[in-house]
């Protein structure tokens, strides 16, 4: 059994359609705490190493299920074992891979085990950041704060916490200005026809005037980073030219940017029955950086 356990590594494999390399073996941690000597702690994560490769390549659902639920049986009992730190973390790790969201997607037992991972290696942050994300995506926004928040009073000096801080505060803001928007804003007309300014909503077979130019893209924003999709709806008059924009969905940081960009945009006029009329119309506006 430890002979088959010692020859457990990860085989990277080269994809396909490019030119072929020397095959590159990645040791796991099961054959990492081998190389320190065979133990019951170091069999069973071995053990738990193999069966979630099983769950891997499984036939269905339900048996995959079954075999990560067998591997983390094999990593909780190799870190009750475990007589080294760094084999119980070990063992905790491959467990918080089978409750994550690709795994059984078992929140509370994600979050447990990796409060453990935490206990036992406080001055790392990676395992806080992933908690901190594992607890936003259930919508636990003031939780994941707090995580966040506490990891900066322990490592203030840390500029990975400061930039997952204001990463956090960023979506937040994002998500908090979107439902005031959509909360706010109601459709002033049916789509397909006009409002009490005698605006045309594109829509019941009206359709959207095509762009006869393209975006440009703000030096400034270009120049910081800046990437994204910014939603925004637009008035356009009867010659083509955007008389009004304001912001449907919004990355704080891009909004005024795609503000300015939407303003120079220039379409078709649509014609109404024979005449240029006025359309109000939602646009999307992409900056990407090459």
């Amino acid at each position: 059994m430890v002979a088959q356990l010692i020859a457990a590594v990860t085989l990277v494999v080269q994809p396909q359609g490019q030119p072929p390399k020397s095959a590159v073996f990645a040791p796991s941690a099961c054959s990492q705490a081998l190389a320190g000597g065979p133990s019951g702690a170091v069999v069973a994560l071995c053990q738990g190493e193999e069966q979630a490769r099983q769950a891997a390549v499984a036939r269905d659902e339900g048996d995959r299920r079954r075999q990560l639920d067998r591997a983390a049986g094999h990593y909780r009992r190799a870190s009750g074992l475990a007589l080294r730190t760094e084999h119980q973390l070990a063992a905790l790790e491959g467990l918080a891979g089978i409750y994550a969201p690709a795994g059984l997607d078992e929140y509370d037992q994600y979050e447990s085990v990796l409060r453990e991972i935490i206990g036992l290696s406080p001055t790392e942050l990676d395992p806080v950041f992933r908690l901190a994300k594992a607890q936003e995506d259930r919508a636990l926004i003031e939780a994941a704060e707090e995580t966040l928040l506490a990891a900066r009073r322990q490592h203030p000096d840390q500029t990975d916490v400061f930039r997952m801080l204001a990463q956090f505060y960023a979506r937040r803001a994002t998500a908090m200005h979107t439902a005031d928007t959509a909360q706010s804003r109601q459709p002033s007309s049916a789509p397909g026809g006009p409002d009490e300014q005698g605006v045309y909503r594109v829509g019941g077979g009206l359709t959207a005037p095509p762009r006869l130019d393209q975006p440009i893209y703000p030096p400034d924003a270009q120049a910081a980073g800046v990437k994204g999709t910014v939603i925004a709806e637009v008035v356009i008059d009867p010659s083509g030219d955007v008389v009004d924009a304001t912001v449907l969905r919004s990355i704080p940081m891009l909004d005024e940017a795609a503000l300015q960009a939407v303003r120079n945009w220039h379409f078709q006029p649509t014609i109404v029955n024979g005449q240029a009329v006025p359309v109000r119309m939602a646009v999307t506006v992409n900056f990407t950086l090459k």
